[in-house]
């Protein structure tokens, strides 16, 4: 196995616990999760130093939308025609404004969502720049109107 390469590390119950406590307060301390979970904070601490080792879990900011200027959300289907699935979403991560890129099964081969400062930004990213991306033939664009659940309980999958 190569130096660089994560060793695999099966998650327990008790990682999940933890990992359930930072999901809710990325900056509780040991000792809080220690007394939340009635395990030793030394436990805390060798178990997240582990899991973050084996690349199990990464420490990340999560940012509010909204809070941060950015209260405006699109998903949008994509359509493509006449060029790689792979290719255009390489050209799709080049605008900050995507803030994640799947590929899918069904109607469209992509799905992203977009967000914008203002309306009319949204509508010149989804009218002007997403439309223009050679390869892609449509666009399914949906504006999320009000957002009940936004998590990223997994942070980046790069």
């Amino acid at each position: 196995m190569r130096k660089d390469t994560p060793i695999r590390r099966q998650i327990d119950a008790t990682d999940e616990a933890i990992l359930g406590l930072l999901r809710e307060d990325g900056r509780m301390p040991f000792r809080a999760m220690a007394e939340r979970l009635s395990i030793n904070e030394a436990t805390i601490r060798s178990r997240l130093r582990k899991l973050e080792k084996s690349g199990a879990m990464r420490v990340v900011a999560r940012v509010d939308l909204g809070a941060s200027g950015y209260p405006f959300t699109a998903v949008v289907g994509v359509k493509i025609r006449g060029r790689a699935i792979d290719d255009v979403a390489a050209d799709l991560l080049k605008i900050p404004e995507i803030i994640s890129i799947l590929v899918v099964i069904g109607r469209n081969d992509l799905e992203i969502q977009v967000i914008a400062r203002t309306m009319d930004a949204l509508d010149d990213l989804l009218t002007n720049t997403i439309a223009s991306i050679d390869g892609i033939s449509g666009l399914e664009k949906a504006l999320a109107t009000k957002v009940v659940k936004y998590v990223q309980p997994w942070g980046s999958f790069e």
